[in-house]
């Protein structure tokens, strides 16, 4: 039983991470993009705990659209 479970498993977790590699680059994208041009508002607005936020979506998205 565990070679079937590991055999879904493995492409799932592949793909999973290959869109939350994408989404978190696009992330990084946005949040540079508003550093430039909001360069005073961007240390108000992008924050660590933000950050994280946005990085827990990137994963949870990712995996609800690998499915």
């Amino acid at each position: 039983m565990l070679p079937s479970v590991a055999g879904k498993a493995v492409p799932f977790v592949e793909l999973t991470v290959a869109h939350a590699s994408v989404l978190t680059i696009l992330a990084i994208s946005f949040e540079r993009y508003y550093a430039i041009c909001e360069p005073l508002k961007a240390g108000y607005v992008c924050t660590k705990t933000r950050a994280l936020l946005i990085c827990l979506a990137a994963w949870t998205v990712a995996a609800i659209l690998t499915r």
